[in-house]
């Protein structure tokens, strides 16, 4: 997810499909899905596991492989392989 705390697709799909993502133990422990301060946008959805799979099959196919392994693109302030503008 954007911030970091979600590393597979996967369990951004189950974030989502939730409502909310709950926490086990920390300081931020608790379920996410009844939190009074959550962002009425997540509001969670159903989805059956066909529907799942065709989702990250479509996220999947919006990776461009050949862009983000292009050493050319790595380092913007490396100017030994950085793209030229």
């Amino acid at each position: 997810m954007h911030d970091g705390s979600v590393a597979t697709l996967e369990e951004a799909i189950a974030h989502y499909k939730a409502g909310g993502r709950t926490i086990d133990s920390g300081s931020y422990a608790g379920t996410g899905s009844t939190n009074p301060l959550k962002s009425q946008f997540i509001a969670g959805f159903e989805l059956t596991e066909p529907e799942k799979q065709d989702l990250l099959a479509f996220l999947r196919s919006l990776t461009d492989e050949a862009f983000i392994h292009n050493p050319a693109f790595s380092d913007p302030h490396d100017e030994g392989t950085s793209a030229q503008h």
